[in-house]
Formats: structure tokens, sequence, C-alpha cells
């Protein structure tokens, strides 16, 4: 019985058995031309300007590249954010960099790759790095100026390296570059194809081991967990092993969990999803982008100053989520006539999502046009694509799963209607079940004897797994709330047995199901939460 448990997974992920070796380089679209005008500016220590996305990947890029650069150049360079939860460059970011702070090359991380008007607008080279779906292969571009822009991004094929491959080779005698051919790979963070790009451009100018040696690649492993993407490819692992299970943390990152919890030695999966992101994501949607860059950045000591924002996020979730039922095949939340900034639609949308397994919408409205979040239940599959190709005029930008979206309001059900044809039908989900459980929810594994699941290893497989996977993959033990008996609470802590195990859980348990989730990190760790 237990080993079909996890070969139902079939990842190696779960068992833990497979060592994951350090990932080929690869090669993205326009690499080449990336580089050569990286190198350019870097070598003439030109003005860069760094346009950083308004979410934890957004800002995970800056950190990864403002390191980098100051390893490479002297000089101080210029960061933006939005002030808005705005995604990417718009026009006046064009007019700040062309006529009040004119810079040499501009790089935008993790976003635009759709805004080619402004891209071209701008007077000076830019480099945008993203990986978001793309809608326009408008990918490189030389002004009569000179300038040049190029768009790097995952969702672009290269099946071809042999362009890159020689480039590389006429810069770099020395080198027997070997490069993958690239696939369309939508897992991937907007951080993990930056510092791709950058292992690329130190294998290619011999700039030395810059990224490992300033363990960088826990930077990208932070924004795997929290952006939309899930983990099960050997590239993933490597990151994710790289941040959860190495007793050296990257400096800033040890600062930072140090000062949040004083009592952890790993930047774990738990702290990476329920303390630091929550922390981030909660400032920007206050309208704090600036400050929580600059805190991540610059001053990673005042972490804890975030954490005034958590009220507001709070209230905001308690309007439109407490004591209410949601009937119907999914939830369409209108909050125009709440006292809700719009930055909360995505959070909302996605604690709907949770809680109620259910197609989400939340938005406002502005002269008949729905603006807002949505969140769609099944990971991988394509909402996106289906929502932006509904009608003509529909504004559908980010992930499958997870994006932002403008349509006309009286098409709001019919669109979320038509999303069931796209949908996996029945349950498509494996799951563990144990104790005492009704047949109806019983799993497709039930575990009878938690004591022999245990000495099976069962339990530690199940913790190294779980430790590696996103949040979208982990795989939970469910029961009944009967098996639950509260011991203690401490502060925000609840501490429940439940089969046995000890948990800790963020909430009291309420539901009729409930989840044991088991994580790894110096040891296994027990989480409990309503189902």
């Amino acid at each position: 019985m237990t080993d079909n448990v996890f070969s139902a997974w079939g990842s190696d992920i779960v068992t833990g058995d497979k060592p994951v070796e350090k990932p080929n380089l690869i090669a993205f679209k326009n690499s080449e031309k990336a580089i050569r005008i990286l190198n350019k500016h870097i070598k003439r220590d030109s003005f860069i300007g760094v346009h950083c996305d308004v979410d934890v990947d957004g800002i995970g890029c800056g950190i990864i590249l403002k390191q980098f650069l100051q390893s490479l150049s002297s000089r101080n360079h210029l960061f933006i954010i939005n002030r808005e939860k705005v995604h990417g460059i718009q026009a006046k970011h064009v007019e700040y960099f062309n006529n009040i702070n004119k810079i040499d090359l501009l790089i935008v991380l993790d976003s635009s790759t759709n805004e080619i008007e402004y891209i071209k607008g701008l007077q000076c080279d830019v480099i945008v790095v993203d990986h978001h779906d793309i809608l326009q292969f408008d990918l490189y571009g030389v002004h009569e100026n000179g300038t040049e822009y190029v768009i790097i991004n995952n969702m672009i094929e290269n099946k071809n390296p042999n362009e890159i491959i020689e480039f590389i080779k006429n810069i770099n005698n020395d080198t027997d570059v070997q490069l993958d051919e690239y696939v369309v790979d939508s897992r991937m963070s907007g951080a993990l194809v930056l510092y791709e790009l950058l292992r690329l451009y130190s294998d290619t100018y011999n700039t030395g081991p810059i990224l490992e040696n300033k363990m960088l690649y826990q930077w990208v492993g932070v924004t795997l967990f929290t952006d939309a993407v899930t983990l099960n490819s050997d590239r993933n692992q490597w990151y994710i092993d790289k941040t959860v299970h190495n007793m050296d943390l990257e400096p800033s990152l040890k600062i930072i969990l140090t000062e949040m919890n004083r009592y952890k030695a790993k930047a774990d999966k738990s702290f990476i999803n329920y303390t630091l992101a929550p922390a981030i994501n909660r400032a920007i949607r206050a309208g704090a982008s600036g400050v929580t860059l600059d805190i991540l950045i610059n001053k990673p000591y005042n972490i804890n100053d975030l954490n005034k924002y958590r009220e507001q996020q709070d209230n905001a979730l308690k309007l439109c989520t407490e004591n209410k039922v949601y009937s119907g095949e999914y939830i369409a939340k209108d909050i125009t006539n709440l006292d809700i900034h719009r930055n909360y639609c995505g959070v909302i949308a996605g604690r709907l999502c949770g809680d109620n397994h259910k197609n989400v919408v939340v938005y406002k409205v502005e002269d008949g046009i729905a603006k807002g979040s949505f969140r769609g239940r099944y990971n991988d599959v394509d909402y996106r694509q289906q929502f932006e190709n509904f009608k003509d005029g529909v504004y559908a930008q980010g992930h499958k799963p997870a994006f932002g979206f403008m349509i006309e309001e009286e098409y709001i059900d019919d669109v979320m209607r038509s999303l069931r044809a796209i949908e996996p039908q029945g349950n498509p989900v494996k799951y563990l079940t144990a104790g005492k459980i009704e047949d109806k929810h019983r799993g497709i594994h039930h575990i009878e004897n938690m004591d022999e699941f245990k000495k099976q290893g069962n339990l530690w497989r199940l913790a190294i797994g779980n430790s590696k996977l996103s949040s979208y993959e982990e795989i939970n033990i469910e029961t009944s709330i009967q098996e639950a008996v509260l011991k203690e609470n401490k502060g925000k802590i609840y501490i429940y047995n439940v089969l046995g195990l000890e948990c800790k859980s963020f909430e009291p348990l309420t539901t009729d199901i409930i989840k044991v989730y088991v994580e790894y990190s110096n040891n296994i760790d027990f989480y409990v939460r309503n189902s």
C-alpha cells in the first residue's frame, strides 16, 4: 500500500532517492545579444537603471542583479519599483528615464514582455528578463540612434543554440561550452530566468563564481516557492535543495530569517511561504512597494517594519471571507462598493479559491469594466488563455492559473462558466486519508495504521518531498476533525494532537475535514490546517 502512495505521484522528489546535480547551462533565445549589451555597459561603468516588478519574484530578481552588478561595477545602480501595484513599465516610466533621469541601460525584471511600444519608446538600451506568457514576438531591435532592446523569456523556444555557442567561443577561446537546447518550460520564476542568464554571462566573460559564492541561488529558491509555478523539474529541485536543505544562508536572507524568527536555522518552505512572502506582499498591497524594495535590498535588519501592514490586509480579507457561504460552481466577488483597495483583489481571490476549491474572480468596476484578479483551482489548466480568448478586447496577463484581468462586467458570468470545459473531469487529485473518516471522504490511499506508516519511513519520505514541492503540489494527510485534540494555545499558535502527531496550527480547527502537512528542514515538522 505505501509504495503505491508515492508511486502515485510518480516523483523521485517524494522518495528523496535521486541526487539532484547542478543543471546544465541553457540557451534562451537572444541570450547572446543580452549578455553582449550587459557587458558593454559593465565595461563602460554605465548608469544602469533596474525596474523590478511588484512582487516577491520581482524583488528577488532585483536582489540578485544588484549584488551581481555591484561585484563588477563601481556605480550605485538606480532601482525603480512601481508605487502602485501595477505590473510592468508604463508611459510614465518612459518619460522618467528619457527626460528626468537619463540612463544608459534599463533592465526590466519579471515583467513587460508584451509592453513593446513602451520598450521601443525608451532612448537607451533595454534588456527585459521575464517569464510571463508572451503575446507578441518583437523580441529584438535597433533604433536609429544605435540603442538596442532585447527580450529574454523562458516562454520562447530555442532549439538551435549554435548561434549562442559560436558567440561565446568568439569571446572566450578557452571555453568548451555546452548549451542545452531550450524547449518552452513554464516551471520557471523570473529570478530563475535571470540567474540562468547571468550564469551564461559569467561563463562567457570569465567573471568567476560570483553567483554561487554569494549564494544568490537561494533567492531563486525563495521566488520558486512564492510564484505560481510547479517545482517538479531537476533544475528547480537543484535551486530548492540549495535553499531549504543548506545549513549556510545568503547573508541578507540570514539577517531576514533571524529578525523574523530567531529560532529558525534554515529558510525552509514554511518560513518562505507563511512568514517572509506574506510580509512582503502585505506591504506591497498597502502601497509600500518602494519601502519594501529598499528594506530587502539595502536594510534587511528592518524587515519587521513590514509587519505594520498586516492589519490592513486582515481587514480586507475579513470583510470578504468571514462567515460567508459561497454556493455555485464559481465565485465572482465585486468589491466596488467596499472600502477595499483593488491591490487586495489577488489575495482575496487566492483565499476564496483555497477555502472553497472554486475558480474565483475578485474585481472592481469602472465605467462598466471589471478590473481585478483571477485564481484557478487547478494549477496546470490554462485559464488565462481561455479568459483572454473569450472575446475581443479582454485583457488577461500573468500565469495560467493566476492573473490580472479586464473585461466588461456583463461577461463575467459567461467567461467563468466557460472555464468548466477546459478543466479535468472528476477529482484528479491523488491524496491520502487516515483515521476516522467517512467513506465518501476516503482518499485513493488510506492509512490504516499510522505507526506502521511511520515504521516504514513514509513520514520522513513525505516530509522530504513536501519540503521541495510547491503549495499546489504538496501532499496532505486528510482526516476527520474528530481525530484532533487541542493540547494548548501559545499566542497565535494552536497545538493539536492529530493521529498521534503533535501538530501546529495558525488558526483554530473548525472544518469537518482537516489536513495534516509534514515538512522536513533540520527535523520533521507537523502542521494541521482547515480543509
